[in-house]
Formats: structure tokens, C-alpha cells, sequence
């Protein structure tokens, strides 16, 4: 009886050592279709913050384009008006604003640049910082 009482220590003694051993387990890892789905949501993200950034950058590149053009237009009208031709006047545009800079000889000049720039299509604003002399 001794020995049976012995070996049922043992067991009982080796099947707790197992137990605590097995409490302290990691969950086992991911099967293989759980990797490729969490690859495939992954992937998903990683296209989805790409297009984001491409659509942002494109957007950046559309509004350089536009305010280049804001630029072109003013300065042309500027070009073709009897009373600002010749006029060293520096157009920047910077999303649709319209910032103006140099000299012109009168107030009458200085209003008729701000008419002209604000009359073209895409200009949000005009910063009329032209000088009288």
C-alpha cells in the first residue's frame, strides 16, 4: 500500500508541476490564415495611408499649379493696362492670396492693381503692399 500511496504522490505532485507549468504558457501562436488576414489588413492600411498622401500631394501640386496660373493671369493684365505697364510690380500667389509688392506712381495705380488681381478667377484675397512714390 505504501507504494501505491507513493505513486499517487508522485502523480499528484507531477500533474500540479504541469498544471502551474501550463498556467504560465503563452496563448499559442497565430495559425496561418490568422497571419494572412492580419497581412491582409495590414496591407489594406498601408495602401490606404498611400492614397491618402498621394491625394494630399496631389492636391499640394493642384494648388502650386492654380496659383501659378493666379500669377501668370494678373501679370499679363497688368502687362496689357495702359496705366500699370511697365510697373515693377511682383505678383505671389500662395493658395489663392495674392500679394502685392513695388513701387507705382499714384493711389489711382495701387487701387487698379488691387481691382485687376482681385478680378481673376481663383484669387481669394488680395495684401495690396504696393508703395506710392
Amino acid at each position: 500500500m505504501k507504494n501505491v500511496s507513493s505513486i499517487a504522490v508522485i502523480a499528484l505532485a507531477s500533474s500540479l508541476a504541469l498544471l502551474a507549468t501550463g498556467c504560465d504558457r503563452k496563448p499559442a501562436d497565430q495559425t496561418a490564415g490568422e497571419k494572412m488576414d492580419n497581412a491582409a489588413t495590414d496591407s489594406r492600411n498601408a495602401v490606404r495611408d498611400m492614397g491618402d498622401t498621394m491625394e494630399r500631394k496631389a492636391d499640394q501640386a493642384g494648388q502650386a499649379i492654380d496659383d501659378a496660373s493666379i500669377t501668370a493671369t494678373i501679370k499679363g493684365k497688368y502687362l496689357v493696362d495702359d496705366t500699370l505697364k511697365g510697373l515693377d510690380i511682383s505678383v505671389d500667389t500662395e493658395q489663392g492670396v495674392v500679394k502685392l509688392t513695388g513701387p507705382v506712381q499714384s493711389d489711382t495705380a495701387k487701387e487698379l492693381a488691387t481691382q485687376i488681381a482681385q478680378n481673376v478667377e481663383g484669387v481669394v484675397r488680395v495684401d495690396n503692399q504696393l508703395t506710392v512714390q
